[in-house]
């Protein structure tokens, strides 16, 4: 009963004074544990907008309208009859199959299902699901709800027009039904206690096409519709589907969000298994989106994901262990043993060999080396460029995005698409088909990036910033890192697109406007106008005024303009607004979102003599250029340039930010004195022949320590941390802590776990001179002891819950099996139970490699290994343990581990 309070209090917090309802309820007995506004959830008929669409599919999928391939390229505007709209998702993504249709929400894949769609099988499938008819929630007036069968129209399968009105909670006990394996329950309000659940059908849903359903609605949360909530980066396993519906009862825009939260079973099934659905949240809100319902859903599923512990299960990144059994490893010689037994996450991407990137209009996918794939994109990108030092500014901005968003389209089979939504891209046949100037770039700063202290830094590039490049907080909405917070720039400003008009009529703009449905003001328009505008004077924040007000920002203002009226118009949204007579007046200047490298200003800054360091400096300040992966194959590689002089760092504490610095650190003792070490001597410890001495801090120093207790973990954490952090910290621990001890009592087995100790590192060059591991290492573990990077450096990855949650795991594993378990059912555990499988699952190679082969592999010195067959080892050993918890269960494996 007590979730059930905080949960209803969460509930209501989130909702406030905004007209509208929250539901909670356990979706595998129908019990409602919240509701806020029960009038409005259980008595008011409202148009579901997006929210059919799974249903939709489902329709499709059992007619044969639709199968798992089909797939469409969205044309972005749907028109039918007398009924247009526009899809709001990112433009230029390849042909949308089923699962990315519903996660991106497109208008145009669902019409375009909707107009070869028999109207008798939508509304089928509908009423099997309780459409069109009372729940029975006991509620003292509810309303049925409309499921019409005539007058269809290719809208009705978007969720627009009036063939389908639902009450909250008719959708949210469809939406149970769909997910929890078809069992179709009548809601009650009512207490845990002696609660029995009352079926009132069963609905025949195919194992394939639920999955399919399934991995869309993780994908709106993942990459769609929902991705700003940034649901995915609470500790569980969420999914969900917006949606926004079109004006009703006075009102405008209508959200809508419906999530679901999950967790992996006793026997190591999926968490989307129909069993392991644990809790759904309905939120709809009137005057609003339904990436806003989302965002209000966030603190109520992050009140019962604090609550009950539950796994994530695509934060999974790269892993890098040494086995303490292993010769030679990670950082060290043949037959020298690291300090620390493991390297848990890799927090740099480490450098891949070959990119994959999908030709959009071919509907192929090229595999590449990087520096080629680079050359393709510069060649594209900066083809009118002729400065060699503007052109290598450009190749190094777009080889670190490269490097920071690897995997963009890893859903889909490959990296990158040749698209403006990744990076413009032409395949070169030869060298030929690149301007010298081109391959020279290229190749003269070959593997070098933009870093920010140890990470790889975000890295953007446009036309022209038009004389101040953009602030990413204000532009889009994202925090911001401090190089990417806009500079004045002087240099463009002689360059075509410094200043620029568009008169755009009345008519047009209106027209255009009501193409979506964030900018329909209805039938009339009387003026549009600048809000607020940012620093670097962006139009922040645009008022629409006309049948009704509307607010949003200056750069989806932009976007609806130019896909209405074509991207020529409305450069940039670094623009004023003048009327003038039947017409509007834009005066702005640059082209592009401007955020980073401006490539005019580039231009001129090459052309007047700065080196391309130097124009990079300008557009990022604050970051360097550095080398984007090197081998830790010893400790003197830790840094570019090892000192000439023996002498160590003398400098402040925290002053040296790591790997790239000119200096080894020095080294502070247990008594919290510096010591200066040679470098030989911080070699030597580094890679294993000495210890490592524990950092500590003298009483009353800049860079004192505390320490917070719970039950059974002690956290040491810098000064400059707050402490509701870590006991936040404490709290994630305990419960997985209980979460994996049931799991090994379920196997009848016991086990006794030690204090655990975790020590927060303040910075990333402390971790690598505590553990001797490299920069991109997420984690360590030694006996009893955890070492993790800044607490900050963790969330920033989205990895902090899960590398403390596979730490956890493989210290478990040490204890049961005496650190004698083998290493690829030690290394495949954790990346189960971490969660962090899935994502690496692709990696597997075919044939399956055998667990003697695994074995042998892993004790290989790993610095000396590709990082795509560290990878591939990973996959085939969490592949390993998958497939025996599936045949043996995990109870089983953990009597293995055991034995």
């Amino acid at each position: 009963m007590l979730i059930d309070a905080r949960l209803q209090q969460a509930a209501t917090r989130a909702l406030g004074d905004r007209r509208g309802t929250v539901i909670v309820m356990d979706p595998q007995t129908g019990r409602v544990r919240a509701v806020v506004n029960p009038d409005l959830a259980f008595a008011e008929n409202l148009p579901p907008g997006s929210t059919i669409k799974p249903f939709t599919a489902l329709a499709a999928l059992r007619s044969g309208v639709i199968n798992a391939d089909f797939r469409t390229l969205c044309h972005e505007d749907y028109s039918h009859d007398q009924f247009h709209t526009t899809c709001s998702h990112p433009r230029d993504l390849p042909p949308l199959n089923p699962t990315d249709a519903i996660a991106y929400s497109c208008n145009y894949y669902f019409g375009k299902v909707g107009e070869r769609l028999q109207p008798a099988d939508f509304t089928a499938t509908l009423a099997q699901f309780g459409f069109g008819k009372a729940t029975g929630v006991n509620a003292a007036r509810e309303a049925t709800g409309l499921l019409r069968h005539d007058d269809w129209h290719s809208e009705n399968a978007i969720g627009e027009g009036e063939y389908v009105r639902a009450t909250p909670i008719q959708l949210l006990n469809a939406y149970s039904a769909l997910v929890n394996g078809g069992h179709l329950f009548k809601p009650r309000v009512a207490a845990a206690p002696g609660f029995v659940p009352e079926r009132q059908g069963e609905v025949a849903i195919e194992s394939e096409q639920r999955q399919i359903i399934l991995k869309g609605l993780r994908g709106a949360v993942r990459y769609g519709t929902a991705e700003s909530a940034r649901l995915y980066s609470l500790p569980a396993y969420i999914f969900g589907k917006t949606g926004t519906a079109t004006e009703i009862n006075g009102y405008r825009s209508q959200g809508w969000f419906v999530g679901f939260v999950s967790s992996p079973g006793e026997n190591g099934a999926d968490e989307s298994a129909p069993e392991n659905v644990k809790l759904v949240v309905l939120v709809f809100i009137a005057k609003g989106h339904g990436s806003d319902a989302a965002e209000l859903a966030r603190p109520i599923l992050d009140e019962y994901a604090r609550e009950v512990e539950v796994g994530r299960s695509d934060a999974a990144i790269v892993r890098s262990l040494q086995k303490p059994d292993c010769q030679g490893g990670l950082n060290s010689a043949p037959g020298e043993a690291l300090p620390y037994g493991r390297a848990s996450a890799s927090l740099m991407s480490p450098r891949p060999s070959e990119i994959r990137v999908h030709l959009v209009s071919e509907n192929s996918t090229l595999t590449l080396p990087l520096e080629d794939y680079v050359r393709g994109v510069v060649a594209v990108e900066g083809s009118m460029e002729r400065e060699p030092e503007a052109l290598k500014a450009l190749a190094v901005a777009s080889r670190t995005y490269v490097l920071r968003n690897l995997g963009r389209h890893a859903r889909d089979g490959y990296d990158f698409c040749n698209t403006t939504h990744c990076q413009r891209f032409r395949p070169l046949d030869s060298e030929n088909d690149a301007s010298a100037a081109v391959i020279a770039a290229v190749d003269a700063t070959r593997g070098e990036i933009l870093r920010d202290g140890d990470n790889i830094a975000e890295a953007y590039f446009s036309a022209s910033c038009g004389g101040a490049t953009a602030n990413l907080k204000t532009l889009w909405g994202r925090s911001a890192p401090p190089y990417l917070r806009g500079v004045s720039d002087e240099y463009c400003a002689t360059e075509a697109h410094h200043a620029w008009t568009d008169v755009i009529s009345h008519a047009d703009l209106l027209k255009a406007l009501q193409r979506d449905p964030r900018t329909n003001v209805g039938h009339r328009l009387t003026s549009v106008s600048v809000l607020r505008t940012d620093a670097s004077g962006r139009a922040e924040l645009i008022a629409i005024d006309g049948d009704r007000r509307l607010t949003l920002s200056g750069w989806d203002f932009k976007i609806i303009v130019g896909r209405a009226l074509g991207w020529n118009l409305l450069k940039s949204s670094r623009f004023e607004i003048a009327r003038s007579g039947a017409g509007f007046i834009f005066r702005g200047s640059g082209f592009g979102h401007g955020l980073g490298l401006c490539q005019e200003g580039a231009h001129v800054m090459a052309s007047r003599g700065a080196s391309y360091r130097e124009i990079l400096a300008k557009y990022f300040p604050s970051t360097s250029v550095g080398v984007e992966y090197r081998r830790q194959a010893s400790a003197d590689l830790m840094w570019n340039n090892p000192p000439a002089s023996s002498q160590g760092s003398t400098s402040e504490p925290g002053a040296d930010r790591g790997p790239h610095a000119g200096n080894p650190r020095g080294v502070v003792d247990a008594t919290g004195h510096r010591v200066n070490l040679k470098y030989e001597q911080y070699a030597k410890r580094v890679s294993g022949n000495e210890s490592i001495w524990p950092v500590a801090t003298a009483p009353g120093s800049d860079r004192a320590r505390r320490t917070l207790a719970s039950e059974n973990f002690r956290i040491n954490f810098p000064g400059s941390t707050e402490q509701k952090e870590i006991e936040a910290l404490l709290s994630f621990l305990q419960a997985s802590r209980k979460s994996l001890l049931a799991r090994v009592s379920a196997a009848k087995i016991s086990i006794e776990l030690p204090t655990l100790e975790v020590f927060i590192n303040e910075t990333t060059g402390d971790f690598v001179g505590r553990t001797g591991l490299p920069y991109w290492a997420a984690a360590a573990t030694r006996g009893n002891q955890i070492d993790l990077q800044p607490l900050g450096t963790l969330r920033r990855r989205r990895i902090l819950e899960t590398t403390l949650r596979h730490e956890l795991v493989h210290t478990m594993v040490d204890i049961l099996g005496h650190e004698r378990a083998p290493r690829w059912l030690a290394e495949g555990l954790a990346l189960y139970f971490a969660g962090e499988g899935p994502l690496l699952a692709r990696y597997e190679p075919r044939p399956q490699m055998s667990t003697e082969e695994i074995d042998k592999q892993l004790c290989y010195s790993q610095s000396m290994m590709k990082p795509e067959e560290m990878r591939i080892l990973y996959a085939a050993a969490y592949g390993q343990v998958k497939r025996l918890i599936q045949k043996e269960g995990e109870a089983n494996v953990w009597r293995r581990v055991a034995r």
